[in-house]
């Protein structure tokens, strides 16, 4: 389980690094894409069950919500891989004439993955957050409960700010999107991160809901 959290926490983090362009540089970006394509290899190497699954057991209403959101993920990932490779100009400079009209798309889906991990990461928020809590030696208190819902309601109200700063809809939609407000590499990172929270937020309770149908 140490080891499963260690590349849960290190797929995050490159991931977010991947999102800050302009801080990490052209070839930065491709070579922690290729970290991201490795470290989600090993990931699913570790999550065959899951597959071998699908066929299996009764098809709930929580388990089509968690089955679509995996799909979303496991679609938007290999459309940004495959985008990614088409536009590479570093690591593999193959296609350069199609980086125009592809690059809008790898920076669209690009998005669409945050909102799809988001997702992934609510569906076993109920997991990993007693993981954590051990961590960090915190025991199960009502004081506690209090706190873990009050960084709740933080999160989801920042994720809201920062998903309207970062015109997020345009940026799905391929619109023009302005510039956000926070440009420096920290502000940016902890945006992300915030918008990551609010969706996972959202299937977390989002399953609850379902469970109870």
């Amino acid at each position: 389980m140490k080891k499963r959290m260690i590349l849960d926490t290190a797929m995050l983090m490159t991931f977010l690094l991947l999102l800050d362009y302009r801080f990490v540089h052209n070839r930065g970006h491709e070579i922690l894409g290729i970290l991201f394509l490795l470290l989600a290899l090993l990931h699913t190497k570790w999550n065959l069950s899951w597959y071998k699954s699908l066929h299996r057991g009764r098809w709930t209403k929580q388990r089509i919500f968690s089955i679509l959101v995996n799909g979303v993920f496991i679609l938007s990932f290999l459309t940004v891989m495959a985008s990614g490779l088409l536009i590479s100009r570093t690591v593999f400079p193959f296609h350069p004439h199609l980086s125009f009209w592809v690059n809008g798309l790898h920076q669209a889906v690009g998005y669409l993955m945050l909102i799809a991990l988001g997702l992934h990461l609510g569906l076993h928020w109920q997991t990993i957050l007693p993981r954590m809590q051990k961590g960090l030696s915190l025991r199960p208190s009502k004081a506690l409960s209090w706190m873990n819902r009050l960084l709740m309601i933080l999160i989801v109200l920042s994720g809201i700010y920062f998903s309207f700063d970062a015109h997020i809809g345009n940026r799905l939609l391929l619109l023009s999107a302005r510039g956000s407000a926070f440009n420096s590499p920290g502000w940016f990172l902890f945006s992300r991160l915030m918008m990551i929270g609010l969706y996972a937020s959202l299937a977390y309770y989002g399953q609850k809901l379902l469970s109870r149908k």
